[in-house]
C-alpha cells in the first residue's frame, strides 16, 4: 500500500493477507490520483466497498498502481519461488510454512515481517522484489495475487498455488474488508452487500472463479504445486511433506531426520494458535477489529452465508468446472 503524503508516495505493505501500518491517508491528493469505484443503490442507500479500478483490475484504495504495473513486468527468474493465491485463501499460513521449511523449523521473530521477508510483487514492484526479496535455500521468495495470466513465467521458477473453497474464502474476505477501513471503507458493511459484489467478481483481484479456473488449468504443469486449504488443514503433516518435496528432494530428509525433529517443529509454529501469537509478524495493528489471524477453518461458511447464497456459489461453481475437477477440489467444492 501507499502513503499519500507531500505528494509522494511512500510504499508500506498491506493488501490482503499481509497488513499495513495505520496512518491516515491524504484523501484529498488520494482522490486526485487515483479513479475510485464506488456506486450506491439509489433505493436504499446501499454503501459498498471503495476501490480503485485500475485499467478493470479492482484494488484497495491506496495500492500502488505504478507497483502494479511494475509486477506485472517482472523478468521471472530461474531461482523465483512464488506463492499464488486468490486473496484469503490460505496465503500467510502457506508463505509461513515454506520459511519453516527453509529455516530448518525456525519460525520468523517477533520482530520481523512477512511483507519484508516474503515481499507481494504487484505491491512493492519488480525492482524491490529483484533486489531486496529474501534469498532463502536458493529461491527468492515472492508473493502474488496476480491471475495466471498475469504472472510473471519462467519454466525454471516454482509456483505454489493454493485454493480455497468460495464459500469461506467469501466469508473469510468480507471480515478482511470490513477491518482494514481505510482501504475499503466498509467497517459497517453488510455481508450481504459484500457477497452479491464477491458474486459478480467485484471486488479486489475480481472474479474468483475465473481466477480457480486459470490455475487449475495449469495444476499439471511440472513447475506448479497445486494446493487445496482444505486438505492441509485437515493433514497438515501431509501438506508440509508435499510443499517439501517441491521445493527439493533434501527438504523431506531434513524434515523427517532425527526422529521427525525440524518437521515437528514446522507443524507447532505454523498451528494457528502459534501464529496467533506476535500478530505484527503478519499484521498492523488492528485494534477493534477481528484478529488477522481469524479461524482459519474449513467447513464454518454458515456463520453468515445462507443456504440460497451457498446455493448461488455452487451453481459458478457447477457451470465453471467439471464434477471431475470439483471431486479433485474436495467436498467443500459440493
Amino acid at each position: 500500500m501507499v502513503d499519500w503524503v507531500a505528494g509522494k508516495i511512500h510504499k508500506i505493505s498491506h493488501f490482503t493477507e499481509i497488513c499495513i501500518s495505520q496512518r491516515s491517508l491524504n484523501h484529498a491528493h488520494l482522490h486526485s490520483a487515483v479513479q475510485i469505484q464506488r456506486t450506491m443503490n439509489d433505493s436504499t442507500e446501499e454503501k459498498l466497498p471503495a476501490y480503485t479500478n485500475h485499467d478493470g483490475f479492482l484494488l484497495p484504495v491506496g495500492f500502488p498502481t505504478e507497483s502494479f504495473d511494475s509486477g506485472r513486468n517482472y523478468d521471472a527468474q530461474d531461482n523465483d519461488l512464488f506463492i499464488v493465491t486468490y486473496p484469503k485463501c490460505g496465503t500467510t499460513w502457506t508463505q509461513h510454512i515454506t520459511y519453516l521449511i527453509l529455516h530448518n523449523g525456525i519460525p520468523l521473530a517477533p520482530d520481523q515481517r512477512m511483507d519484508v521477508v516474503w515481499p507481494h510483487l504487484e505491491e512493492v514492484g519488480k525492482d524491490f522484489v529483484r533486489d531486496k526479496a529474501t534469498v532463502a535455500g536458493g529461491y527468492r521468495l515472492i508473493k502474488t495475487h496476480f491471475p495466471y495470466k498475469l504472472t510473471p513465467q519462467n519454466p525454471k521458477a516454482k509456483y505454489i498455488y493454493v485454493a480455497r473453497n468460495p464459500k469461506d474464502c467469501v466469508v473469510s474476505f468480507y471480515h478482511h474488508t470490513v477491518g482494514f477501513p481505510r482501504h475499503y471503507d466498509f467497517a459497517e458493511g453488510k455481508f450481504d452487500t459484500y457477497f452479491k459484489l464477491f458474486l459478480e467478481g467485484k471486488v479486489d483481484s475480481n472474479d474468483y472463479f475465473d481466477f480457480l479456473r486459470e490455475w487449475l488449468d495449469h495444476k499439471d504443469d511440472p513447475n506448479v504445486l497445486f494446493l487445496r486449504y482444505e486438505t492441509g488443514r485437515k493433514d497438515v503433516r501431509e501438506y508440509i511433506l508435499q510443499i517439501a518435496s517441491f521445493l527439493g528432494e533434501e527438504y523431506p530428509k531434513k524434515l523427517l531426520a532425527n526422529d521427525e525433529e525440524i518437521l515437528k517443529m514446522v507443524i507447532e509454529h505454523s498451528s494457528l494458535e502459534s501464529m496467533k501469537q506476535n500478530p505484527r509478524r503478519w499484521c498492523s495493528d488492528r485494534t477493534g477489529y477481528k484478529p488477522f489471524i481469524r479461524k482459519g477453518s474449513t467447513g464454518g461458511w454458515n456463520e453468515l452465508l445462507s443456504e440460497d447464497q451457498a446455493g448461488l456459489l455452487q451453481k459458478r461453481l457447477d457451470e465453471m468446472f467439471s464434477k471431475d475437477e470439483l471431486d479433485f477440489l474436495g467436498e467443500q467444492y459440493h
